[in-house]
């Protein structure tokens, strides 16, 4: 008999720890549960510690991957879910990064701890190379009424012609080569190197070119 008591007890606490376990997060908490340091803490832990799968980067996969998850009582997270999955390369990455958190904050609801649903967005974005502006061409065309149209492109000098290549000019030589551009030649270009940090020599141009009135001047870039 007493063994039976004893049965019954266990059974009956054991329903109440897994009722207790499946109580539906709090929707309406009085206190929202809180990463540690707070929204921007936790982005920068995201960045941190999420690594594009190799496999993903290789295929181009991009996308933003929204994970759900619970916050419990004990500030644990737990049940992560897709609920906007993008590939199974970058679904699995995310939800391994967000089961790496640290214990949160838990939520609160009338002075106690509960369960707090939460979701969070992982951004996955292969950045470009961004083009080098280590050189500007400058072409330039007569038009109507003695004014000259004037291309300025911030380029690749990798991307120039031989011909363009061998028309490059140094900064000093400027003024030299606005003679041609402004009184001889009907058309034409020369290049000019640029340094992509300072941009002194884009500076220059810009420069001189604000001295002479008939020029109707383009900047561009490539």
């Amino acid at each position: 008999m007493k063994t039976i008591l004893v049965s019954l007890f266990a059974l009956l606490f054991l329903t109440v720890n897994v009722n207790a376990q499946k109580e539906e997060p709090v929707q309406d908490c009085d206190v929202q549960a809180e990463f540690p340091g707070g929204t921007i803490a936790m982005l920068g832990f995201l960045q941190e510690n999420l690594k594009y799968p190799e496999r993903a980067k290789a295929q181009n996969i991009q996308g933003r991957v929204i994970v759900q998850f619970v916050v419990e009582k004990d500030g644990t997270v737990s049940n992560m879910e897709v609920v906007k999955p993008i590939d199974p390369l970058l679904d699995a990455e995310a939800v391994r990064v967000v089961s790496l958190m640290p214990l949160w904050k838990p939520g609160m609801k009338d002075g106690k701890p509960v369960r707090v649903q939460y979701s969070v967005p992982l951004n996955f974005r292969i950045s470009k190379p961004q083009p080098k502006r280590n050189a500007i061409l400058v072409e330039y065309a007569k038009a109507e009424g003695g004014i000259k149209n004037v291309t300025c492109t911030v380029m690749d000098k990798d991307s120039l012609s031989t011909e363009q290549l061998g028309s490059m000019i140094g900064i000093a030589d400027l003024e030299i080569k606005m003679k041609d551009l402004t009184k001889k030649k009907s058309h034409g270009f020369f290049t000019l190197p640029n340094n992509e940090k300072s941009m002194d020599e884009f500076n220059a141009l810009e420069d001189t070119f604000r001295k002479y009135e008939k020029l109707n001047v383009v900047y561009k870039q490539r």
